[in-house]
């Protein structure tokens, strides 16, 4: 059980690096011009909306990993 708090670590910062790469794809197709698919642009405002839910996702599940892996050692 010891090394879940590293996985739950790992999930963490990656769904932060995600929400980062969200935002910015999704900040690139608002200034985009030009004729795009229509699933394109839903996915754009898909990332859009979701990006800062899953950055706080992500802080909240590195905090667990830190602090519980940190609990656990002392």
């Amino acid at each position: 059980m010891k090394s879940a708090y590293k996985y739950i670590f790992f999930i963490g910062l990656s769904i932060v690096s995600l929400s980062i790469i969200m935002f910015f794809i999704s900040v690139g197709l608002f200034t985009a011009r030009g004729d795009y698919p229509k699933i394109v642009i839903k996915l754009g405002e898909i990332s859009f909306t979701l990006w800062l839910p899953f950055l706080i996702i992500g802080i909240f599940l590195i905090i667990v990993g830190t602090v519980c892996k940190f609990r656990k050692i002392q």
